[in-house]
């Protein structure tokens, strides 16, 4: 009896040793395949495996090509085709004009002021390039990094980058399992079963030129989304920003060190709808009770060029919010319905708006 004991004693025990090798050993190549992946051999960047929202890139740049290189979060990344988000805009509407231009799109849904710093890190070093375009979302960015809702280890890419689906194509990544159990074995065998037993894509009814980065929320997590955008422009909250302001200014810093060093710099800077849409900034503020008068729409750009202009007054900024403003004005709403992000005709009205801004100076 004691000997049967024993032996499963043993079973177990040699099971569980088992199960913990594996599983450290897929923790590591897991590790190893995500680092390598933003660190490339060769000389291509293949970006849409990694599902940003492009293609690929050369690592080294033709002489005669104006290289574009746009960081920013899903805003810039956009919930709409590469060639319909504003940086496919710019660059269609540059080559038309008779210019070789490449604008490479590496926006990051779910990032912040941080996670631009750190993906310019990584890529500028491997990618050759002219100049470098930031888009901040002011009142998200600055939200996001007051609530600690992003954190400056996260992974690069964090989002899309480990996302199970491919934005484009809806084809399963099977490198990149959801996390839903406690092991990723169990996480990799989940994926698979569904894998071979419902194919490898998922069928995507998201219209075009629209991708499955699109997320239209319901409508009381929209209304969420507004009131913590709009409580960034409470006149009251400009002392708390302070702690943001200082990343934004990290930021000014690295991007002054590189003008410096002879690349092109374009700051950006986006409104959130509840900056530019009436009906939606009186609509929230009696969600919060609170009085209209008590907020300032402009402060959250205002304050980030007045961030960015200490640090290096020479540093090139346009804020979107008059092109954007004037559709609105014009009877025209440039984001897609219960969305944070403008819709394709946005992307085209800032697409215009930049290439002209960057034929003009660059």
């Amino acid at each position: 009896m004691k000997s049967g004991k024993n032996k499963l004693l043993l079973i177990c025990s040699i099971v569980i040793v088992s199960v913990a090798i594996a599983e450290g050993a897929l923790r590591l190549v897991e590790e190893y395949a995500y680092t390598s992946s933003y660190h490339p051999s060769g000389d291509v960047v293949d970006l849409r495996s990694l599902n940003y929202n492009d293609s690929s890139v050369p690592k080294a740049k033709p002489k005669d090509e104006l290289r574009i290189l746009s960081f920013g979060d899903s805003f810039c990344h956009a919930t709409v085709n590469e060639s319909a988000s504003y940086n496919g805009v710019i660059q269609k509407r540059l080559q038309a004009a008779g210019r070789t231009v490449r604008v490479v799109n590496f926006g990051e849904p779910i990032s912040s002021v941080p996670q631009y710093l750190a993906a310019m890190k990584n890529w500028l070093p491997q990618v050759e390039h002219d100049a470098v375009m930031v888009n901040i979302f002011a009142a998200n960015d600055l939200g996001e990094i007051l609530r600690e809702e992003v954190r400056d280890d996260d992974r690069l890419n964090n989002t899309m980058g480990g996302h199970f689906l491919d934005s484009h194509t809806g084809r399963k990544r099977m490198w990149h399992p959801p996390h839903l159990f406690p092991l990723r074995l169990l996480d990799f065998a989940h994926a698979a079963y569904f894998y071979y037993s419902q194919g490898p894509s998922i069928a995507s009814c998201v219209p075009q030129p629209y991708t499955l980065a699109l997320g239209p929320m319901d409508p009381e997590t929209f209304a969420r989304v507004s009131e913590r955008n709009l409580e960034i422009c409470r006149g009251a909250a400009r002392e708390s920003l302070r702690p943001a302001l200082e990343r934004v200014a990290e930021l000014a810093r690295y991007l002054s060190g590189l003008q410096a060093g002879g690349t092109r710099v374009l700051i950006v800077l986006s409104p959130a709808e509840v900056q530019i849409n009436p009906r939606l900034f009186a609509d929230t503020a009696k969600r919060l009770h609170a009085d209209p008068a008590l907020f300032d729409l402009d402060m959250p750009n205002r304050l980030v060029a007045q961030t960015i202009r200490t640090v290096d007054p020479s540093l090139e900024i346009v804020d979107l919010t008059p092109p954007i403003q004037a559709a609105m004005t014009g009877g025209r709403n440039p984001y897609y319905p219960l969305d944070a992000h403008w819709d394709a005709e946005g992307n085209r009205i800032v697409g215009e708006f930049l290439s002209s801004w960057i034929a003009a100076h660059w």
